[in-house]
């Protein structure tokens, strides 16, 4: 026999669940312009922060609001991610032709996978602490070496996350949610 608790926490759960899709559903849309994806993960981070501890207003006005705020200095360091995405693409591209491409192809994706894990680590600790980009960049640093198997489970979801847009490009207009919840989830403490 079924209690009224375990129905009302099915439905948290499902709820919980509906705002991470929500939120990765905002998040690609308010990255379009790609220039804009390093606030809008910060926003829908900060968002789902604000739902896990029961704050907030509704979800779509608050992720808005989250994204102007993001996005005064979010800007040039988004830019600076595009650059660095472009400038691994090159650097593969030329590692393949060289001699010795077997140990330095491997050794580029491990640290391409170490700069995206402080990439989204940065936008979390904009999210969920309210520091300046420049400043979130060294405390994302810190925190990523400090605890390298948090920094290995976010490393996991993103790589998932790539994998599920590979295999369904569609999921690319939802995933994001659910990656902002890993990395707010494998956060430090605060």
């Amino acid at each position: 026999m079924r209690t009224a608790k375990t129905k009302t926490q099915w439905r948290t759960g499902l709820g919980d669940f509906s705002d991470c899709l929500l939120t990765g559903l905002l998040v690609a849309l308010a990255s379009v312009p790609a220039v804009t994806a390093a606030p809008a993960f910060a926003a829908g981070c900060r968002t789902l922060d604000r739902t896990r501890h029961g704050i907030g207003s509704p979800l779509w006005t608050t992720f808005w609001a989250d994204f102007r705020h993001a996005a005064r200095g979010g800007l040039l360091f988004a830019l600076g991610c595009l650059v660095a995405g472009v400038l691994f693409a090159v650097d593969l591209e030329v590692v393949r032709s060289m001699p010795g491409a077997g140990v330095l192809g491997p050794a580029l994706w491990v640290l391409a996978a170490a700069v995206a894990v402080v990439a989204l680590r940065t936008c979390e600790v904009v999210a969920t602490e309210s520091l300046s980009w420049r400043r979130a960049v060294a405390t994302a640093a810190r925190e990523t070496a400090a605890a390298p198997g948090n920094a290995l489970l976010l490393a996991g979801a993103a790589g998932l996350a790539v994998v599920l847009v590979w295999m369904l490009p569609i999921l690319a207009l939802l995933v994001a949610g659910p990656l902002a919840l890993a990395a707010v989830a494998t956060g430090g403490p605060r």
